[in-house]
């Protein structure tokens, strides 16, 4: 059995959750993949001048050429997203699914729809809008991705896959809504395997020792049964 984490946006590949289940995965012999997509990381081009459709792509690309046999996809807030849309595509490479803080569809349900005309039109104007978080972070957010994601939503209709799905998330997530998640569950058609992990206390990054704990907590269970 073979785990691919999936980054999040503006995220890599050297991300301390990645780098921790690799050292979970390597100690209990299992192969594990991690990348940077396009405009991320080590990965040539930038990241304002490529879009979603190019970092799904990315991923299927390199789980088709890199992977044997089924995966557990793993995917960190926007990464959440990309598995989403590749349990769609390549349900026959997917042995079960763990979001992590899942942001799928972000750019629309997150930032687009919650914008005025006035703000919609200053961002068309200027290409991009700053996100400002609570914990003192931000990203700049192009109008392109922005424009792509309207063609790439995953939660407008079912998803139909039919292994385990896993969804963890933090109550004190300030940049994605724990009600996101729910929104996901209903999502999926199928699968009789569904779980959602909340934690009181846990932000959006859920790389706290005890956190990550869970993560491979939940990949242990996920891996009985497949």
């Amino acid at each position: 059995m073979g785990i691919v984490f999936l980054s999040g946006f503006n995220s890599d590949m050297q991300g301390k959750k990645a780098l921790y289940i690799e050292r979970w995965a390597k100690n209990n012999n299992h192969s594990f993949l991690r990348f940077d997509y396009s405009g991320h990381g080590q990965s040539s081009g930038k990241i304002e001048t490529t879009c979603f459709s190019d970092w799904y792509k990315d991923a299927e690309y390199i789980i088709n050429k890199k992977t044997k046999d089924k995966q557990i996809l793993i995917g960190s807030s926007m990464g959440a997203w990309v598995m989403l849309m590749l349990a769609k595509r390549i349900p026959e490479k997917i042995a079960g699914i763990i979001g992590l803080a899942p942001a799928p569809d972000f750019p629309k349900i997150l930032i687009w729809d919650k914008m005025s005309i006035n703000e919609k039109r200053k961002l068309i104007k200027n290409k991009k809008i700053t996100i400002k978080y609570e914990d003192g972070s931000k990203n700049v957010f192009s109008y392109r991705l922005i424009k792509d994601s309207f063609k790439n939503l995953t939660l407008s209709e079912n998803i139909d896959f039919d292994g385990p799905v896993y969804l963890y998330h933090g109550m004190a997530d300030s940049a994605v809504p724990y009600n996101l998640s729910i929104k996901i569950i209903n999502t999926f058609k199928g699968t009789k395997d569904i779980k959602l992990l909340l934690d009181k206390d846990a932000g959006h990054r859920l790389s706290e020792t005890n956190q990550l704990k869970s993560i491979t907590n939940i990949i242990e269970e996920i891996k009985i049964k497949i």
